[in-house]
């Protein structure tokens, strides 16, 4: 688990996503060793709520590209086990985002339960900019959480979103001062651990009680539509003008 940072500490496990040389990118080893974390911590009664983080000022800038557009079978499996094991797991996942949040950034983000943030901090669903539609369950979440208008809006046109558009979205809980980020989310982890850990849990299975089957299904749908989607000429001129430093061109002459 040598690209995560991993500490349990009074009854709170704070995982740090610790690939940097990345930007804290997740390939699919990175998503088997959360899931294990994941599994551990559901089991461990000791252990009262996880923390999210990342380290090098990057929260996470997404699935690992390379990983993504040549995706097998093994890999995809790795990236849906990560989704399942947060869907699953019933006790609080609080999030600490300083600096950018990427496409499975985001996602993992609308499966945590408290997400505090930078202002400075910018989030980013660059699926359509590169050829491919939304995953991980994000096509259903994003419009849970944002309402249907705003989410397609920002995955069409694949804008940035800013600190306080996230919070107005609901894909973020608070925004705060990039300093304290941290320090606060791990404070009201504290909290968390005083609190009953069966009333917590029973509360967490009541507030996403309607949610698994409905994200299961849409993220069925996604892969279907992101697998066809890697074998378009749309995707391969985002990949040949990623690879050659310029701007893709999609006119209907180039493809």
């Amino acid at each position: 688990m040598s690209d995560l940072t991993v500490s349990v500490q009074n009854g709170v496990c704070h995982i740090s996503l610790s690939r940097q040389a990345k930007r804290n990118t997740i390939d699919a080893a990175t998503c088997l060793s959360l899931v294990e974390l994941f599994n551990q911590a559901q089991k461990d009664e000791d252990i009262r709520c996880v923390v999210l983080s990342g380290e090098g000022g990057v929260f996470c800038a997404g699935a690992d590209l390379q990983e993504t557009l040549h995706r097998t079978d093994a890999s995809q499996q790795a990236y849906s086990a990560l989704i399942e094991s947060m869907i699953a797991f019933d006790k609080p996942i609080l999030a600490a985002v300083q600096g950018p949040a990427v496409g499975l950034g985001v996602a993992i983000l609308c499966f945590s339960d408290l997400v505090y943030c930078s202002d400075k901090s910018l989030f980013s669903l660059p699926f359509t900019a590169l050829g491919l539609t939304p995953e991980f369950g994000l096509s259903y979440c994003l419009c849970e959480k944002a309402g249907f208008k705003k989410a397609l809006e920002k995955l069409l046109l694949s804008e940035p979103i800013s600190a306080l558009e996230a919070q107005q979205m609901g894909i973020v809980t608070s925004v705060m001062a990039e300093e304290d980020v941290l320090k606060e989310t791990l404070a009201r982890a504290a909290r968390l651990t005083k609190l009953p850990p069966n009333s917590l849990r029973a509360t967490k299975a009541l507030m996403r009680q309607h949610q698994g089957r409905a994200i299961r299904e849409a993220i069925n749908a996604e892969q279907a539509a992101v697998i066809e989607r890697l074998q378009s000429d749309e995707v391969k001129e985002a990949c040949l003008a990623f690879e050659q430093g310029r701007k893709p061109d999609f006119s209907v002459k180039s493809l």
